[in-house]
Order: structure tokens, then sequence, then C-alpha cells
């Protein structure tokens, strides 16, 4: 099984265009088993394959955060999902960029702002989370789920890669 390291945001991402100044920022990497995945196949075995805890820990975030007027996603679960395109909605996240190596998604609200990007190069893929505060509340609340983000994007990788998606 392909291992999951964290590495710097690659330089040829595009992540950065799509987001005011970042505030926080990490990246994660694993090779491809199949280099013949098209970035969107490749998002999509991540993203619509989430582990049964990180949906249980969602659905608790939202519930908690909906409390503070903070953006809960549409309701719509990730395995409904068969394909994306700029401008669509995948529970949170808006897709805001597809190239043929990259798939920038994310989401603003009033506390901060992140983009996610999905990039592959060669047989690596790369997963980068890109963050902007917009208030002290944006920085405490990142504050508060960092820990939980940094092993969501891992368990999420390792899942794809355990099931032979990715």
């Amino acid at each position: 099984m392909s291992k999951v390291s964290k590495t710097e945001l690659p330089n040829s991402s595009v992540s950065k265009q799509f987001i005011g100044t970042v505030h926080y920022v990490d990246a994660f990497k694993t090779e491809l088993s199949d280099i013949e995945q098209s970035i969107e196949q490749i998002y999509l075995a991540i993203f619509n394959h989430t582990p049964k805890w990180v949906n249980a820990l969602m659905n608790l975030r939202n519930k908690i955060v909906g409390i503070f007027g903070l953006d809960t996603g549409n309701g719509e679960t990730p395995t409904e999902v068969k394909s994306i395109a700029v401008g669509d909605k995948q529970g949170m996240f808006k897709i805001f960029e597809i190239q043929p190596n990259e798939v920038i998604v994310g989401a603003d609200d009033t506390h901060l702002d992140f983009r996610a990007s999905v990039l592959k190069e060669n047989n690596v893929l790369f997963l980068s989370t890109l963050v902007h505060y917009n208030s002290r509340f944006g920085r405490f609340y990142f504050f508060i789920v960092k820990p939980f983000h940094k092993i969501i994007v891992k368990a999420m990788l390792k899942n794809a890669i355990k099931n032979k998606r990715i």
C-alpha cells in the first residue's frame, strides 16, 4: 500500500489564485496506483467514499456550527455525486476549477474561506488545503478543528488507497 506523507504545497498548484491571503496551508502526497485515472475520477474516488466515522464527525460539526449560522452544506451525501463541473456544489464544497491535472474546491463563509486542491503530477497525488481567516472567530474555529482536519485528510487518502480507488 502506498504511504501518505506530509509535504509542501506544490508550486504547480493554482489553488492560491482562488483564495485571498493564505493563513494556513498543508499538503499530503501519495503515489497513484492507476496513473490513467482522470483528475475528476481521482477527486470522486477520494471525496465520494469518506469513511463512516468522518461522515459522523462532519454531521456532528454541522449540528454544532449550524447554531452559529455557519455553512453546513446542502445536505447532499458524498456518494450521490457521479460527476463534477465548475460551479457545482457538493456538500459544503463548491467546485472552483477543473484543469487536466487539478481540481480546486472550497467554501467561503463569514468566519473563513478554504480551498482544497487535488493535484496529479505524473504518478503522485497531492491533497492540499489552504485557509484564509475572515475573523477572529475563524482563527479560533480552525484552531479547534485543525487536528481533526489533518487526521481526516490522511484518513480519506488512506481509505482511497486501501480500497484501490486511486
